[in-house]
């Protein structure tokens, strides 16, 4: 696979080239989410074996924000890149963007604030538990999701050339 699928936000590129680049992306943030995870210690697990409270439970979640917000800025270009060339082949308007792009932003600030869970009470043991803010944030990621998901991976592109260049499967 071409690099150039990850630089730049023109040009264009099929739905082929855009699944085998997201796939890799999301490898390679995968592992790095593990690495970052070990290097700042934002586990669950190890925040309920010294005994869970609100307050540990917030550290933790915010601890969990650092990661995705270093995450985030180290995969937010190359994401961008494929999702741009994604909608210039869909001859989309390029805003669109910023709206796949809300949910994560607004799921990291919610978590980063503290405000994405809480803790409930089972048989006597503090338990982790979503938020009322965290489940809309969370229905509202799965909802652009899955529009992102349909018009960037599963929708064909233009037919032939458009404004941002010659049709990436016609060139082949």
């Amino acid at each position: 696979m071409d690099m150039s699928a990850y630089q730049g936000f023109t040009g264009r590129i099929g739905r082929k080239t855009w699944w085998i680049a997201s796939i890799i992306l999301a490898i390679a943030a995968t592992v790095l989410s593990f690495i970052l995870m070990a290097i700042f210690g934002g586990s669950m697990m190890g925040a309920m074996e010294g005994g869970l409270t609100a307050d540990v439970l917030a550290s933790t979640a915010r601890k969990l924000a650092i990661v995705q917000i270093i995450l985030l800025a180290l995969i937010a270009y190359p994401a961008t890149a494929l999702m741009m060339k994604r909608l210039n082949d869909r001859d989309r308007p390029s805003t669109l963007v910023y709206a796949f792009w809300a949910p994560t932003v607004l799921s990291i600030l919610v978590n980063l604030l503290g405000l994405g869970v809480t803790t409930t009470e089972v048989n006597g043991v503090a338990m982790p538990a979503q938020s009322s803010l965290g489940t809309i944030v969370g229905l509202l990621g799965f909802a652009v999701g899955i529009w992102a998901l349909i018009e960037l991976g599963i929708l064909k592109g233009t037919d032939g050339p458009n404004q941002h260049g010659p049709d990436p499967v016609a060139a082949r």
